[in-house]
């Protein structure tokens, strides 16, 4: 997942690539911007199930976000609160 912040707020860009994923400098470089997460694909409908598992990012600090997200397909992008926008590519 790659982070972008600009005037609008933060953007999120999510790969498609399946699985959990978690930043190894996070113990040693606390000050480091990280996400941990895990994607999944629904084998019935083929939609993108991502649950952020751990973070320090303050604007992910919401309860929207405690909660799984769902993508449609690839090229979706979702904004659970303004000036956060997540994107699955």
């Amino acid at each position: 997942m790659h982070i972008f912040r600009d005037e609008n707020g933060i953007r999120l860009v999510v790969s498609h690539q399946l699985g959990h994923f978690a930043a190894r400098f996070a113990e040693y470089a606390p000050e480091q911007e990280f996400i941990n997460y895990a994607l999944r694909k629904d084998a019935k409908r083929g939609r993108y199930h991502l649950t952020i598992e751990k973070t320090n990012v303050p604007e992910l600090d919401q309860n929207v976000f405690k909660q799984e997200l769902i993508f449609g397909d690839l090229g979706d992008s979702l904004t659970p609160v303004p000036g956060v926008t997540l994107m699955l590519i």
